[in-house]
C-alpha cells in the first residue's frame, strides 16, 4: 500500500453524534468559511467544541492518526444536553453604546494614569476610584462590548503602561462576560486586570522602557514586579483577588511560569484569564522593545501556546470571546480595499461589520459601513471576504483618527 493509500485510509467521515473529544476533525461538510472555526482541522478538546460542531455540520471527515488517545473518553451513553445559552445578551447597538463608552473610557484613562502615578510618588492606591472605574467600564461593557473593544485599540505615544492596565481590564471583563460570570465576579475581574502590573511602578524607568534587549541581571529585575504587585495590593484593603493574580499572572500552566513556578492546579482561574488577556493585549501593542503583531497572530500564538504556557480550556474560549477580527482591526478585503473592523457578528466571526476606508488603489474613498454577514444571503459579493489583518498604523490609517466619525453616527 502506498504512502497515499496509508493516509487516506486514516481519514474516516463520521455523523456529528459519534464525536468525541480527541478526535481530530480534518474535513467539514460545509465550507470552513461558513462557521466559526477559525482553523481549518483541529482537535476536539471539549464537548462545547462538539456543540459547535452539531450546530454547522450534519458530517466531518477525522484524521485518526491524528487523534489524542489520552483524552479519548469512552463512548457517550446518552445524548448530549443542549448547550447553555449565556445570559448576556447585547442591550444596545454598537453605535448607540459608542458615545457613552467613549467617554466612559476617556475618564478611565486619565484615573488609571493618575493612580500609577501616584504609586510611583509613594502613596497609597485609589481603592474606590479604582472600582468605581471598573464599574463604568463593566456597566458599558454589559450594555455591548464592541464599543469597548474598538476603544482598546486606540494607543497613544509613551503610555504603554496605563493603557495596557485599562485594557486588560476591559478584556478580562469582556472575557468574562462571554465565559458568564456574574457581575460581582466581572467586576472582580476587572479590578484584577486593571492593578495586575502596578509592581511595575517599582521597577527602574529605565529598565522598564529599554528599547534593546535585556540582559539576564534586568530580566531578573523587571521579574520583581510580581512581588511589588502584591506587596502594593496587600497594603491596601478589600482588593479581593487582585493580590494574586498581581503575583501570579506571570506563572505557566507547565510550571515555567514566575515568579514561584506554579503547576497548573495551584494558579487561580482569574490569573489564567488575566495571563491571557495580558499576553493578548502586550503582543497586539507597540512597544519600546518590539513592534505590534495582528491579532490573528496573537490568537495563532495563544492557541499554540495552549496547555503549555495558557489554560486549554479558557485559550480555546478566549479565542471565541475575541475572534479573527476584533473591534480596530484594520483588514484589508479580497478585492484590495481596506477598513477598519466596527463589530463582530454574533454567528460568523469572520464576517464583522467594517468601516470602509481605502478603495481597490488604496486611495482614500467615501467612508462607509458595511455587513460582511451579507455575503451569507448573497447580498455582497465574495470579493469582500477578509484576506487579511494589520496592526494599528498599516496603510497611515490610525483607529484613533476616526472617533469623530464613529461618535457622528452613534
Amino acid at each position: 500500500m502506498s504512502i497515499d493509500s496509508k493516509e487516506n485510509a486514516m481519514i474516516k467521515k463520521i455523523h456529528v453524534s459519534g464525536l468525541q473529544i480527541g478526535m481530530y476533525v480534518s474535513k467539514l461538510d460545509v465550507d470552513w468559511l461558513d462557521t466559526p472555526f477559525l482553523y481549518q482541522g483541529f482537535l476536539i478538546g471539549s464537548v462545547d467544541d462538539i456543540y459547535q460542531l452539531e450546530r454547522y455540520c450534519e458530517h466531518v471527515w477525522i484524521d485518526r492518526a491524528r487523534h489524542k488517545e489520552s483524552h479519548r473518553p469512552q463512548a457517550l451513553n446518552k445524548p448530549l444536553p443542549p448547550k447553555k445559552k449565556s445570559s448576556y445578551v447585547n442591550k444596545v447597538p454598537m453605535s448607540q453604546e459608542y458615545g457613552q463608552s467613549h467617554a466612559v473610557f476617556a475618564a478611565s484613562r486619565h484615573k488609571i494614569k493618575s493612580l500609577l502615578e501616584d504609586i510611583t510618588l509613594g502613596k497609597a492606591i485609589d481603592t474606590e476610584g479604582a472600582k468605581k472605574m471598573v464599574r463604568n467600564c463593566l456597566a458599558s461593557v454589559l450594555r455591548n462590548p464592541n464599543a469597548m473593544l474598538w476603544m482598546s485599540k486606540i494607543r497613544g505615544a509613551d503610555e504603554y503602561t496605563s493603557e495596557h492596565c485599562l485594557n486588560v481590564c476591559i478584556l478580562a471583563i469582556a472575557f468574562g462576560r462571554h465565559l458568564d460570570k456574574n457581575e460581582d465576579e466581572l467586576e472582580a475581574l476587572g479590578l484584577c486586570g486593571l492593578l495586575h502590573d502596578v509592581g511595575k511602578m517599582r521597577v527602574p524607568k529605565k529598565i522598564l522602557h529599554k528599547s534593546g534587549k535585556l540582559t539576564p541581571k534586568e530580566w531578573k529585575i523587571i521579574q520583581t514586579h510580581a512581588v511589588h504587585g502584591r506587596n502594593l495590593l496587600m497594603s491596601s484593603m478589600d482588593l479581593g483577588q487582585t493580590v494574586d493574580v498581581a503575583y501570579s499572572h506571570h506563572e505557566r500552566i507547565d510550571g515555567k511560569g514566575y515568579p514561584r513556578y506554579l503547576e497548573a492546579h495551584q494558579i487561580s482561574e482569574y490569573a489564567k484569564i488575566v495571563a491571557i488577556v495580558d499576553a493578548y493585549d502586550a503582543m497586539t501593542a507597540k512597544r519600546c522593545y518590539s513592534e505590534a503583531i495582528t491579532p490573528s497572530a496573537a490568537i495563532r500564538n495563544i492557541y499554540n501556546d495552549r496547555g503549555a504556557h495558557f489554560d486549554e480550556r479558557l485559550a480555546l474560549q478566549f479565542i471565541k470571546t475575541i475572534g479573527l477580527y476584533p473591534p480596530g482591526c484594520i483588514v484589508e478585503l479580497a478585492d484590495g480595499s481596506v477598513g477598519i473592523v466596527l463589530e463582530r457578528h454574533s454567528r460568523f466571526q469572520h464576517l464583522p461589520r467594517i468601516l470602509m476606508i481605502l478603495d481597490q488603489d488604496k486611495k482614500p474613498m467615501q467612508k462607509s459601513i458595511i455587513d460582511l454577514s451579507l455575503i451569507e444571503t448573497g447580498e455582497l459579493d465574495r470579493s469582500l471576504l477578509i484576506k487579511k489583518d494589520y496592526p494599528d498604523g498599516e496603510f497611515d490609517i490610525e483607529i484613533r483618527d476616526f472617533q469623530d466619525f464613529i461618535l457622528a453616527i452613534a
